[in-house]
């Protein structure tokens, strides 16, 4: 079985895929945000539309009752002065109610300029003081005052109980033919009706920028997803070519050495070293390669290189790591591997390379290659020592005669 060790993952701000969940994820909390906004913004503008359109309505009304009833409203003498006797209350609340209830008005109030309702459709107030009304204070300066209010219960003009009602409350400043401040009207306007229509418009609005911009950000992912996947295979281009060795596809000497002090560290954390198994470490060397360079050229010599590798990563699990650990000289860890299954793993791997010769330019080469092989043991396991052992091993399997097996344990028995 050949050797395929997976690559750690990326962290998420290297990884494209990451990327682009995380652009994905701004894109649709900022359209939520952008919707959210515009439906916010949109409603504010049709309900200032409306309380103007309501405020410009108060202020018409307000000169019609004044055209109409100005002479009933203030002092027969001087006509400088706000005045309604209570025997003028109710003639002038019959007009009121006939004038005013087209007009979706439900409520109407009027103050001197001493803060005192004098008149009102609600007859429960008339005649109090109101002196802390800034919106009437304001209004008794010459300024309109609109302002849009949710009522739950309102009493109308025909003293019917509405319920769930929006109003907007206009103060409208009463002038003297001179231009003098005489008091001030409080129109409550009916706009309920307007609710609806500003629903229906705000929903509208927030459905047709969803579309707009549904369009805009699908049109800007697709091209995002395409650039992305573009550059994932490039940067796995890149990592392939900075962890495998180019001319045998195995694992270079960093990368083996990194896996492997992580394969130690995980068995480290495992827990007994008694009870976990340990890792085996074979050090690899093609016998008299240094020959075949010389006699064949550098090209043969990489043609043995790359077969060789072939070869032996077929006897190899898919969990085992292999890599070039420089020149003709391999690495190959196991984990979870005892002595002698990593010594029967070695010899598999020795047989599977000169059992054949190699086919080199058309030439026949006979190739053999020495091994030797070391176990880390849990925290007894040190990278350095296990690499020192297996390389004495080797170098014992080549001063025996090449083409064969070793193992310092072994020797000790």
């Amino acid at each position: 079985m050949t050797s395929n060790k997976q690559m750690d993952p990326e962290p998420s701000h290297l990884n494209p895929q990451g990327l682009l969940r995380l652009m994905t994820l701004v894109a649709g909390i900022s359209i939520l945000i952008i919707i959210s906004a515009a439906s916010f913004g949109i409603y504010k503008v049709f309900q200032y539309h409306i309380i103007r359109g309501a405020e410009k309505d108060a202020v018409r009304l307000s000169q019609l009752i004044l055209a109409y009833e100005g002479k009933c409203l203030t002092d027969s003498d001087s006509r400088q002065m706000l005045s309604i006797t209570p025997q003028d209350i109710a003639p002038l609340d019959l007009r009121f109610r006939a004038f005013l209830h087209p007009f979706g008005i439900v409520k109407i109030k009027i103050y001197d300029l001493e803060h005192r309702i004098i008149y009102s459709t609600d007859k429960s107030i008339i005649g109090h003081l109101d002196p802390n009304n800034q919106r009437l204070q304001r209004a008794l300066t010459g300024v309109n005052d609109s302002k849009l209010e949710y009522k739950e219960t309102v009493i109308d003009l025909a003293e019917e109980a509405q319920i769930d009602v929006d109003v907007v409350e206009t103060y409208v400043p009463i002038r003297s033919e001179q231009g003098a401040i005489l008091g001030c009207f409080e129109i409550y306007a009916n706009v309920t009706h307007y609710r609806e229509e500003i629903n229906r418009g705000v929903i509208t609005s927030a459905l047709l920028l969803t579309l707009i911009l549904g369009c805009v950000f699908g049109a800007s992912f697709m091209l995002l997803r395409k650039s992305t996947y573009q550059l994932r295979q490039a940067q796995d281009r890149l990592r392939r070519m900075a962890i495998t060795d180019p001319l045998t596809g195995a694992f270079t000497r960093r990368e083996i050495l990194t896996l492997a002090r992580k394969e130690i560290s995980r068995l480290n954390r495992a827990g007994d070293p008694t009870t976990v198994s340990p890792i085996a470490l074979v050090m690899i060397d093609l016998d008299h390669f240094k020959n075949i360079n010389d006699k064949f050229g550098h090209i043969s010599g990489d043609q043995v290189l790359h077969q060789a590798t072939r070869r032996i990563k077929l006897e190899l699990r898919d969990y085992d790591l292999f890599g070039r650990y420089g020149g003709e000289e391999f690495l190959a860890v196991l984990p979870a591997t005892d002595l002698d299954s990593a010594l029967s793993v070695a010899e598999r791997m020795r047989k599977a390379v000169c059992e054949l010769p190699f086919d080199v330019g058309g030439r026949s080469l006979p190739i053999t290659v020495s091994m030797g092989v070391s176990i880390i043991q849990g925290d007894a396991g040190d990278l350095l020592d296990a690499l020192r052992r297996a390389d004495e091993a080797l170098y014992r399997a080549k001063k025996s005669g090449r083409n064969r097996v070793c193992c310092l344990e072994e020797a000790s028995h």
